[in-house]
């Protein structure tokens, strides 16, 4: 029989973990298995597939046991927007207020890439740290000189003891939720207790929201609170009830039970505010005192207070106990039924620290899950365009993320993640390593069903393969059997011996591709089935690869 040529895409539907390995050889093309890839790659941001962005360090300040991070947007003295990142840590506050660095003429300082400088301070005594860029470098002014943040604790910024932190930004100010309600002044960078004028402040509530001007106090049984509209020192629950900005409280149930603990408040805006319980979701249209409570699931919820996101449109992701769901109104459903992978059912958001952040440089979404007292997490990258999911690992056990926010640094506000090492970092498409730490990544393209009569026997004959031209090198391996689940099988163990520094087995060929094209390579492996194994700690972008499959005689 004459040989074949078959050209291999890049699997641009994210891993696949439910649907059978037989499947996985037609389009939408997906992966067995992948770590640390996208199918939009970090060099030029095209649909072609390659390496993740890599991590930057934000500061060279180590801030200690981050509990939290937060952002709040306020207006100084002479009423300039101010962007400010609050970090909470050891029990303990710090604010790196930030804004945009001008010239002797008045014009914005840039970095090399047209993004504007901020500079950041904060009000302290010493501990002045300098501003990093991309490769953990010092940004300098047009003098030479570093742009520093001073990084001790401010004067007053002691906050009530809890385990975890909640915060929500209103008016220029950041609501802590703890022991006791704090909030926190960027301006002044003085953390007190909310005083009651009326009524009292509910205490030992770990999650807060901020929803049409009312605080939302929750998460200590099955009732939920909120302050009077415009006055969020008002708790006085028992007002007259003609009153429509008056303090309320209530619970999630339907008339005559009693309803679940709320573990997340999640405001779309000022139009609905999303309840969220274990294994229920209840949504509020409108203000709580004359607005309506709608149930929308009785059995899928919210697994922690920080296991959600919304995007810009208002597209509401989040990680229940079934896996990742999205709801933007109806309904829940299920992200990519059919490739939800089991690592992201049943998780334990008690013993993990669990988070979510959009990304609008993805666009997409970032899903950590990282172990509370120790050890490597499962991360994931949401790709919402091409409804994918991939696996993200950290080469270094002190990068697993605690905590997320976002920074304005110019542009498109930056994810930021809290560190189990103490450091701030953030994901950047011009950072080809993990803050020093090599990026390992991985992909495995197929199974590729070399004979198309399951009683004829095949050879790979040869591999060819075309990288971007400015792409990394990137290692090529080929394991060919008689069935599809045990090459997927044996590639995928071969990238957890890689990543556990040990060497693989059950490759058939390698070899190794440079930037643009390649020339062929002809491994000579007979079997029916095949997988592709890409590998990397370069950057690197894929174009495509072609193999040619001749065909034998009968399998033996």
């Amino acid at each position: 029989m004459r040989p074949s040529h078959k050209t291999l895409l890049f699997p641009l539907s994210g891993v696949s973990r439910r649907e059978g390995y037989r499947e996985q050889s037609r389009p939408p093309f997906a992966a067995p298995w992948a770590v640390n890839v996208r199918g939009v790659d970090a060099l030029e941001e095209r649909d072609r597939g390659g390496t993740r962005p890599g991590l930057a360090k934000v500061s060279s300040t180590d801030f200690g046991a981050i509990t939290a991070l937060a952002t709040v947007t306020s207006v100084d003295a002479d009423g300039n927007r101010v962007y400010s990142l609050v970090v909470i840590s050891d029990g303990e506050l710090r604010c790196l207020r930030t804004s945009a660095l001008l010239d002797e003429a008045g014009g914005y300082v840039l970095t090399e890439d047209s993004r504007r400088i901020f500079v950041s301070v904060v009000q302290a005594d010493s501990g002045d740290a300098p501003l990093l860029d991309d490769n953990a470098v010092s940004i300098l002014t047009e003098d030479g000189d570093e742009i520093v943040f001073a990084s001790d604790v401010p004067a007053e910024s002691a906050i009530s003891e809890t385990g975890a932190y909640s915060t929500a930004e209103s008016n220029g100010q950041l609501y802590i939720a703890g022991s006791e309600l704090n909030v926190f002044d960027p301006i002044t960078t003085i953390v007190q207790d909310v005083v009651a004028s009326e009524g009292t402040v509910p205490t030992s509530q770990p999650v807060v929201c901020v929803y049409r001007d009312r605080v939302f106090l929750a998460g200590e049984d099955h009732v939920w609170y909120a302050s009077r509209q415009g006055d969020h020192t008002d708790w006085a629950f028992g007002a007259d009830m003609e009153d429509s900005g008056r303090a309320v409280a209530g619970e999630l149930s339907l008339a005559g039970l009693i309803g679940e603990t709320p573990m997340a408040l999640i405001p779309i805006n000022d139009e609905m505010l999303v309840f969220a319980c274990e294994n229920s979701l209840w949504v509020l249209n409108g203000d709580p005192a004359s607005g309506t409570l709608v149930k929308i699931s009785s059995e899928i919820g919210v697994v922690g207070p920080e296991a959600w996101a919304v995007s810009h449109d208002g597209l509401l992701i989040f990680l229940s106990n079934d896996g990742v769901y999205t709801w933007s109104g109806g309904k829940p459903e299920r992200y990519s039924e059919e490739r939800t992978p089991n690592e992201l059912r049943n998780v334990d958001g008690v013993v993990n620290y669990v988070s979510m952040a959009f990304d609008s440089n993805g666009p997409g979404f970032h899903l950590f899950i990282t172990p509370v007292e120790s050890g490597d997490g499962s991360h994931w990258w949401i790709d919402i365009r091409n409804q994918a999911l991939w696996p993200v690992v950290f080469g270094s056990s002190g990068h697993q993320p605690v905590a997320t926010s976002k920074l304005k640094r110019g542009g498109l506000r930056d994810v930021v993640i809290g560190c189990s090492d103490g450091y701030l970092r953030r994901f950047s498409s011009s950072a080809s390593t993990d803050d020093s730490t090599a990026i390992q990544s991985h992909v495995l393209i197929g199974p590729i069903r070399l004979s198309n009569n399951y009683l004829l026997d095949s050879m790979l004959g040869e591999v060819s393969g075309m990288l971007a031209q400015d792409s990394g090198d990137v290692t090529w391996r080929a394991v060919v059997s008689d069935s599809a689940e045990e090459v997927c099988a044996t590639a995928k163990a071969g990238i957890t011996s890689v990543l556990a520094s040990e060497t693989p087995t059950g490759v058939n060929s390698s070899g190794t591709w440079v930037a643009g094209r390649n020339k062929v390579s002809r491994p000579r492996n007979r079997g029916t089935w095949c997988v592709l194994w890409l590998s990397s700690v370069s950057q690197w972008a894929y174009e495509a690869a072609v193999v040619l499959v001749k065909r034998l005689g009968r399998a033996r």
